[in-house]
């Protein structure tokens, strides 16, 4: 014989954890939120003054020659509009064991907050120099196969980029990926001194060659596309699981390209629908919703008729997938120029961010309904300003 019982359920009364990504913004930008409380355009001006101006040699008794000098004038738009809003029932909310409303507000807030981290570390494309394999005994233009033997090598590099453009602060800082935080571990690690013993107990070490370092899943990866053969109809191209088909007829299934009249016009429909996927046109048919937020939030593409390349910029990806099906061998995904991009450069000076709205989480009536929307917004600009420019380095290594 046996016993049988019924035991009651009982329900946590907080949600398991969500691993969200966490900001480095506000160590990279400069914020100058404080000087556009209002308004939408910031200016600064930049003198005509170079490093490689030089004095004339004066003639006692003969005029100098007169030095015209003026300002060029540059302009941050605060123009980055992002929300989010969900319905939260008020009998779901009294039912609840814990607070559904603010529980998902955070979250969400943290998922804003993490946009405009992507965008900020984006704006590394801008930076002044670029540290790549050809500072580490490599191929100029292609990403750094990062390691233990190189890591120093690629880090120094970075500082005397910055030397050479005159940069002389000492705060530096850089954002760099867990693959680059790793090869630094080890670096460490593996040396027998108090220092390497610490990184070994500790798992991090967060300072090389005077850089602070801060380990971010926000980074923005690149990836380029040979395209230069006209492809085939139904060939593909896959970006982070989304995936482009080209075809001779546009049909009406999401992510189709028209093939066009040459290899040219075929890349730059491609590019067309990559960067604006919410839109079916002539030549490619819109993104689900889902995607189409993705890549309107977060990719951009490059079209290069001169090189026959199609360069992806994808926003906080961190690690890009990249696949195809082509018929020519010639057109490919190019595995040395998939890259992470990676922002060394000095305190706060990377580049410009002013936010108008911060994450902020506002709650109001449903109409006719027992129940609150739950809103989040946020108004940000990014400008990277010459000035910021010259202070950054964008940091290049193999995204694999």
């Amino acid at each position: 014989m046996a016993n049988s019982f019924n035991f009651a359920d009982i329900r946590a009364r907080t949600q398991q954890d969500v691993f969200l990504k966490k900001s480095v913004a506000m160590v990279i930008a400069q914020n100058e939120s404080r000087a556009i409380s209002y308004g939408k355009t910031y200016k600064r001006n930049y003198s005509s003054v170079s490093a490689t101006d030089v004095p004339s040699v004066v003639v006692r008794g003969t005029d100098m020659t007169v030095t015209d000098v003026s300002d060029t004038t540059e302009t941050l738009t605060v123009d980055k509009q992002f929300g989010v809003t969900i319905a939260i029932n008020d009998w779901d909310e009294i039912q609840s064991a814990y607070g559904l409303a603010m529980t998902y507000g955070d979250q969400y807030g943290e998922i804003m907050k993490s946009q405009m981290d992507a965008d900020v570390l984006y704006e590394v494309v801008n930076a002044y120099s670029t540290v790549d394999a050809g500072d580490t005994w490599g191929t100029a233009g292609q990403g750094i196969d990062l390691s233990t033997t190189n890591v120093l090598t690629t880090v120094m590099a970075a500082t005397k980029k910055l030397h050479i453009a005159n940069v002389w602060d000492t705060d530096f800082v850089a954002a760099v990926s867990p693959k680059f935080e790793n090869i630094i571990g080890l670096y460490y690690g593996a040396k027998v001194t108090d220092l390497g013993d610490d990184v070994s107990l500790n798992g991090y070490f967060n300072k090389i060659a005077g850089f602070k370092l801060y380990s971010t899943n926000n980074l923005t990866c690149s990836a380029v596309l040979a395209l230069s053969v006209q492809p085939t109809a139904n060939d593909t191209v896959t970006i982070q699981g989304v995936t482009f088909t080209f075809v001779s007829s546009i049909g009406a299934t999401a992510g189709n390209v028209l093939i066009g009249a040459d290899v040219d016009a075929t890349r730059a429909n491609l590019a067309t629908l990559i960067n604006a996927p919410s839109t079916t046109t002539a030549t490619g048919v819109a993104l689900s919703t889902a995607n189409a937020r993705t890549f309107t939030a977060r990719v951009i593409a490059v079209n290069n008729n001169t090189a026959d390349t199609l360069t992806v910029y994808f926003k906080g990806a961190n690690s890009l997938t990249t696949s195809s099906s082509l018929t020519s061998g010639s057109n490919l995904w190019t595995a040395a120029l998939k890259k992470q991009l990676n922002v060394f450069g000095i305190r706060n000076k990377c580049t410009t961010l002013i936010a108008q709205k911060m994450p902020t989480v506002e709650r109001t009536r449903i109409p006719l309904q027992f129940g609150d929307y739950i809103k989040n917004g946020m108004l940000y600009g990014v400008k990277t300003f010459k000035d910021n420019a010259q202070r950054m380095v964008k940091v290049d290594i193999l995204d694999n």
